[in-house]
């Protein structure tokens, strides 16, 4: 019975923060334009680099001293949160929003952990940090070119990559372990009693650029589309698991869950059906559309500058 509740919370949080990232997500890419970065159209290559990184970093994460770690994810944080606020603040508010987010989650992880509310405080600072990161990183990516082929097939790699990683060389429950209790833990998550859950940053991502990128291509149904297989591929799925593979349960630790594994094939199945009745829209044809329709967006920060009477003439 132990087993189950603790596979039903860890369902329950997994769930509240995967439908409010990914609507969160949805929510800035309708109302919120991005400058577009200078990285140009997505291609395979780009997504080899991407993918290059998240291989690569999860090992320098588990070697680095704890104090170069904690720098790298603050340089992380602030670069992430910075591009998602900057349409929206100007930029004095920005710089006492970043570092309060920051401080408060070191200053929580030191001080009030070892307590049942402590531990809730600071999951609720940290999935607050990990959240807006995720929605301005996701909406950058997608704004600046990547289409859902792009993620579908990214997410099927990381589907094998994740296996491996969980099974094979443990690098997950390693990851897990590392982070645990830690300022800036790169996930969203939850703490009540004796039961506490977690999903990484990582699988946010993914999500959230599946969502987007499925609306941005294919609008209404893209999105329908995308919220279901989520849900089901991305979040039940991977939680009922360990009720059925037991080697996904680490004793009195906790539970490790690959949850790629189970959602890349089906995002990519779901691309296939997607663009098998139109093709795929791209940016600047979703700028198109909501320019046809009227919609007024949040711009950029760089907006031109009213031309003078004098620059008319000339």
């Amino acid at each position: 019975m132990d087993m189950l509740m603790t596979t039903l919370f860890q369902g329950i949080v997994a769930l509240v923060a995967v439908l409010l990232a990914i609507s969160c997500a949805l929510f800035y890419f309708q109302r919120v334009r991005l400058e577009r970065p200078a990285i140009g159209v997505f291609n395979p290559r780009d997504i080899v680099i991407v993918l290059g990184f998240i291989v690569t970093l999860p090992m320098l994460y588990l070697v680095l001293p704890g104090i170069i770690l904690l720098g790298m994810l603050v340089l992380t944080f602030v670069a992430a949160l910075y591009m998602g606020m900057r349409p929206l603040l100007p930029r004095r508010y920005i710089w006492l929003v970043i570092p309060f987010l920051l401080i408060a989650d070191t200053v929580v992880t030191e001080m009030l952990l070892g307590t049942r509310v402590g531990w809730q405080v600071y999951w609720i600072i940290n999935s607050t940090v990990v959240l807006l990161a995720v929605v301005g990183v996701s909406n950058l990516y997608v704004q600046g070119g990547m289409q859902l082929r792009h993620v579908a097939w990214f997410a099927l790699v990381l589907a094998f990559y994740d296996g491996l990683s969980t099974f094979v060389f443990q690098i997950t429950s390693k990851l897990a372990d590392r982070f645990a209790g830690q300022p800036l833990d790169p996930s969203m998550g939850f703490s009540l009693g004796v039961y506490s859950a977690n999903i990484g940053l990582g699988d946010l991502l993914i999500y959230c650029l599946f969502l987007l990128a499925a609306y941005k291509g294919f609008g209404k149904r893209g999105a329908i589309a995308s919220f279901a297989v989520i849900t089901i591929f991305g979040v039940v799925l991977p939680s009922l698991s360990p009720l059925i593979i037991a080697s996904l349960i680490r004793g009195n630790i906790g539970i490790v869950v690959p949850a790629q594994a189970s959602f890349g094939p089906a995002a990519l199945i779901t691309y296939f059906w997607l663009s098998r009745h139109v093709p795929e829209r791209s940016m600047g044809e979703w700028f198109s559309v909501q320019a046809a329709t009227g919609r007024q967006r949040i711009g950029t920060i760089r907006r031109a500058r009213p031309a003078t009477e004098q620059s008319l003439v000339r």
